[in-house]
């Protein structure tokens, strides 16, 4: 397999490390992580420069790219532990968009979203179940012209500034998909933070009616669409482990070099010596893993879940070793705000957990190995 970039996306990958250097330093990260946990102005940097959409197709408005565009530039933003919602929105919004509607409605929203003028979330999980899409006790009952939503969903990453939701619900022919507007009459949204500084929300539905035509169309279901987004979402998780667990072995090793105990560098100490190449060996397998479950995507569904779980157990465990050994040989001052060591840390944490945990993994990659 040949995990070597073209020119193109070489610029796109320079380009993005750039950017991020010179704008989005951890003093200007802190600023917004203070405020609101998200920078408008830094969004619409990212609508300029074209990344909202590099990773989709130019027949709905993209710039001819695909996952691979996708990873590159969320390995660049886990570099820097960047909080706005690349992946949320470009990367499982843009796929459910893109897959699930068609004709002038698609090409209308998928336009505005990489404009920069559309927040997507998914609201699709509920309380206690894990990555079970099936599991669903949101109800959707059929009205004149439409439908009308009750239920809740408890976690929705992103909801907190999102226009638009993307919202399971059972109907009496199994779970659909609809989309929900915000401003939807019956529809609270409880905004708050989750431990890495992200928005998220909590939804609750009381008779939020929405249109036939809000919902979301697929040929393999919406079950088979909700999984091929959250696919696309766990590869891109997969690309920011390996850029956000690179900076902290390069960091720590920069710091191993310069802090003295003893007399001597704590670089000449052989176990932390052994410890750092533990995690330079790991995030080169989760990096390999990266481009396994990037090339993936575009697999029958069976290869395409085995293979992005593989990867995905890989950077979980990638994950938890780095970030805990990073930690642990900055001493005390790395669980200290102030250091951008702990923000990675917050940040692999939260990863080990979206789109599914290691046991969800480990469980289907047995059942499709089966």
């Amino acid at each position: 397999m040949d995990f070597s970039y073209s020119s193109d996306q070489q610029m796109l990958r320079d380009s993005a490390q750039r950017y991020l250097q010179e704008q989005y330093s951890y003093a200007q990260r802190d600023k917004i992580w203070r405020a609101t946990g998200y920078g408008a102005h830094v969004w619409q940097d990212f609508a300029n420069f074209g990344w909202l959409g590099a990773a989709l197709p130019e027949e709905v408005g993209g710039y001819g790219g695909g996952p691979e565009e996708a990873a590159i530039l969320a390995e660049a933003m886990g570099r820097h532990v960047v909080l706005e919602p690349y992946i949320w929105t470009a990367v499982v919004g843009g796929t459910l968009l893109r897959e699930g509607l068609s004709g002038e409605r698609r090409d209308a929203l998928l336009t505005e979203m990489v404009e920069g003028k559309l927040q997507l979330a998914l609201a699709a999980l509920e309380d206690d179940v894990g990555q079970d899409f099936a599991f669903v006790e949101t109800q959707a009952r059929r009205t004149d012209g439409g439908w009308t939503l009750h239920g809740r969903k408890s976690v929705v990453p992103n909801g907190g500034i999102a226009d638009l939701f993307f919202v399971s619900a059972r109907t009496p022919d199994g779970v659909a998909l609809f989309l929900v507007k915000r401003s939807a009459p019956g529809l609270r949204i409880r905004d708050f933070r989750s431990n890495d500084g992200q928005t998220a929300a909590e939804l609750t539905m009381d008779r939020v009616f929405v249109h036939d035509g809000d919902r979301v169309q697929d040929t393999g279901g919406a079950l088979a669409l909700l999984q091929l987004a959250a696919d696309h979402g766990a590869a891109a998780v997969c690309a920011e482990v390996v850029g956000s667990c690179a900076w902290l072995v390069e960091t720590t090793c920069e710091y191993l070099k310069t802090r003295e105990q003893y007399g001597a560098p704590l670089a000449k100490f052989q176990v932390l010596q052994h410890k750092l190449a533990d995690m330079y060996v790991a995030v080169e397998l989760a990096r390999s893993m990266a481009h396994v479950a990037t090339a993936a995507l575009s697999k029958a569904p069976n290869e395409r879940m085995r293979e992005v779980s593989a990867a995905r157990i890989q950077a979980i465990r990638c994950a938890r070793l780095v970030g805990r050994e990073a930690v642990q040989m900055h001493g005390g001052m790395g669980m200290s705000q102030e250091l951008d060591v702990s923000a990675h840390f917050q940040r692999l944490t939260m990863s080990t957990l979206q789109f599914g945990d290691e046991a969800f993994h480990l469980e289907r990659m047995a059942r499709l190995s089966a």
